[in-house]
């Protein structure tokens, strides 16, 4: 069976960096009806590992608008470095072992994953959203998000790549992948997950947003990266971007607005 990994932790002073306040008002967008960001082919594969948060977040740079080339960090790296970062002990020795090891399987949060690539320079800093609304907004003018969510046992993709929540499945494990498209017609959700090519649509799958909006209910993960070093409920400028290729380059400096030490 593929691997989970996305273990939850709530943070309060998350709600103090919100994706609804770095985005223009809506009002006075035209806001396309679809989006989908491209991203590097040939699937990421966590294999049995629980290192889904490092690979959700190797997507993100795989991803547009970033869409990096580089080797470093990969997935096993920005996990081992996470381990580092979240509240949980049990996981630290598994910062000591290497790519695709068996023992690489008590999983982080992707707080933890936000925080080990802020740390790696590339990410400055990044915001949350805690319903759909301002996910899909994100997603249509501003780029892709790292989802960690519950994992439903009907999550098996149907012909056209949906997977939905059934009346009779129960949560097998926590997940995180990369949200990256949006069609707001069909009301989809395009993710990218970490099981290979040969898993949904070549590693991708749909999910409806009533579905979608559950999932963040249940205590999901959504985050994003920005180009700025935000303060608590600081608000970007819209007439800036949220990217831009200077986001690829190692920085000396860490965020220390948005260093969370460990418990």
């Amino acid at each position: 069976m593929p691997g989970f990994g996305r273990r939850f932790a709530a943070d309060p002073r998350d709600h103090n960096f919100l994706m609804r306040r770095m985005l223009p008002d809506a009002r006075a967008l035209t806001l396309p009806a679809r989006k989908t960001w491209g991203i590097n082919k040939t699937a990421l594969d966590q294999g049995e590992t629980g290192t889904c948060v490092g690979h959700g977040w190797r997507n993100f740079l795989r991803c547009a608008p970033l869409r990096t080339t580089a080797a470093k960090p990969s997935a096993f790296d920005i996990y081992r470095s996470a381990v580092l970062k979240d509240p949980w002990p049990d996981n630290d020795d598994e910062a000591n072992l290497p790519d695709g090891d068996p023992g690489l399987d008590t999983g982080t949060s992707v707080r933890a994953g936000a925080e080990a690539l802020t740390e790696l320079g590339h990410l400055k800093s990044y915001v949350w959203s805690f319903s759909l609304q301002p996910a899909v907004e994100w997603l249509l003018t501003q780029g892709p998000v790292v989802l960690g969510t519950n994992w439903y046992s009907s999550f098996h993709p149907d012909a056209d790549g949906i997977v939905r929540i059934s009346a009779t499945a129960s949560v097998v494990g926590g997940h995180c992948y990369l949200w990256r498209g949006v069609d707001t017609r069909r009301a989809l959700a395009l993710c990218s997950n970490s099981w290979g090519d040969g898993w949904g649509k070549s590693g991708d799958f749909y999910i409806p947003f009533r579905d979608l909006e559950r999932l963040i209910q249940e205590e999901g993960e959504v985050c994003s990266a920005v180009q700025q070093k935000l303060k608590a409920k600081a608000v970007m400028p819209p007439a800036r971007g949220a990217f831009d290729a200077k986001t690829e380059s190692p920085r000396g400096k860490r965020n220390k607005s948005l260093r969370r030490r460990r418990r």
